[in-house]
């Protein structure tokens, strides 16, 4: 692994460790002696007897150019001095070892693959200044150990390193706690939420059969009343189907059923189901498509009950007056549904969550009572499930909105 490679941008630097000064002083002082030394002997040979001095030039020269060695090495063990690291995540330890000038090392052990940390300190001026070796050895075979030498207060360190390996098989037990407390969570709600919307479902039904007359004339208050709990009921089921959609977008079981269909003809019946609601408001109410087919594979039933019918519903429950005007065109091979009122509008603060789960506004209730904040977070999941993209813009509270949807065919 290349230093280039080290990304710590997922991870937290707990601890940074260099090599202890002596270590440094050491080799340093070293390599000046050995450096000079050839130089102090030419210098002695300069006042020997006669004999020598017929090589001392040449002696001289092969001296400098020994110091120059010396000089190099002084450079790389500067170099490694500075350059050699030992980072302690929150996730890994890396050793980082400088290879010569121009290369560098990094050796990488996973925390939860750590198994034993031994160090070692040996002689004098280990034992006097406090530093030495530390290895790091994992329970995997296949994994290279990791050794760094020169390291200052071992015992320390080591037991910093092992109080954070306990710290993250800590957290690696809760995450997985978390995970399955959250699947039980996922279950619990699937199953509760197809309980009531089975018995919603039937209960809607039988008011349907009650207002449509199947079991004959009943008085007008009673087909009324129906009607009325027939609405209510399938506000409910409408309700419970989107707890059930978000429930899956957010833990990314969301599944889809791609097949090929004509996308213009799903925008089309969309907007002749809801035309009456918005007539009933005195909206102006108009559709504007492209020519020919919208060939598009997909989910056909999650692209029209959970992102179409959302953003006309909404535009209609959002409008108290003026007109909604929907576009749908075709450019390559991009797929285009744009709505536009003149409606409530959407304030800077709530757009900001305005496709979070929840993410209603403040005010959105007092429009619409029935609004869970579910809606667009799933429709933004749908569209991006089919690898397109849904945004909104709006000029402020008051100023009408504008909500796109491109898909790419």
């Amino acid at each position: 692994m290349n230093m280039a490679d080290l990304d710590l941008s997922h991870e937290n630097i707990l601890l940074t460790l260099r090599k202890h000064w002596v270590v440094f002083a050491r080799d340093s002082i070293g390599t000046l002696i050995v450096g000079f030394l050839p130089l102090i002997l030419a210098g002695g040979l300069a006042v020997a007897p006669y004999g020598f001095s017929s090589d001392l030039a040449f002696l001289r020269v092969l001296a400098i150019l020994w110091l120059l060695v010396c000089w190099l090495a002084l450079a790389l063990i500067w170099t490694a001095y500075y350059l050699d690291i030992w980072l302690v995540t929150d996730k890994h330890i890396y050793v980082v070892e400088q290879i010569g000038l121009f290369n560098r090392q990094v050796r990488t052990v996973a925390l939860e693959r750590v198994q034993e940390i031994q160090v070692r300190t040996e002689g004098f001026l280990q034992t006097a200044f406090g530093y030495g070796t530390i290895e790091v050895h994992t329970a995997s075979g296949d994994e290279e150990s990791a050794v760094f030498r020169g390291i200052p207060s071992p015992q320390m360190v080591r037991s910093f390193v092992l109080d954070q390996i306990e710290r993250f098989a800590k957290i690696e037990k809760e995450n997985v706690e978390l995970a399955t407390t959250a699947k039980e969570q996922e279950k619990l709600i699937h199953l509760v939420g197809h309980e009531v919307k089975g018995y919603l479902t039937k209960s809607s039904a039988a008011l349907a059969s009650i207002a449509e007359g199947d079991f004959g004339s009943v008085p007008e208050g009673v087909q009324t009343m129906a009607g009325a709990a027939l609405k209510e009921t399938r506000k409910g089921v409408d309700t419970v189907m989107n707890i059930l959609h978000g429930a899956d977008a957010s833990t990314g079981s969301l599944a889809l059923e791609k097949k090929s269909f004509d996308l213009k003809n799903a925008v089309l019946s969309v907007a002749q189901s809801l035309q009456a609601s918005a007539r009933e408001k005195g909206l102006a109410f108009d559709l504007f498509a492209g020519e020919g087919e919208y060939a598009f594979a997909g989910d056909e039933t999650k692209l029209r009950d959970h992102v179409f019918r959302n953003l006309i519903d909404n535009a209609i429950r959002y409008t108290p007056s003026g007109n909604i005007r929907m576009d749908l065109t075709k450019t390559g091979p991009i797929i285009r549904f744009e709505i536009k009122d003149t409606g409530v509008g959407i304030s800077q603060e709530t757009m900001q969550k305005l496709f979070t789960e929840g993410g209603k506004g403040e005010h959105s209730q007092d429009v619409n009572k029935e609004s869970t904040g579910f809606g667009l977070s799933i429709a933004k999941r749908i569209v991006d499930a089919h690898g397109g993209k849904i945004w909104a813009e709006s000029e402020g509270a008051g100023k009408g909105s504008r909500f796109t949807v491109e898909l790419p065919t």
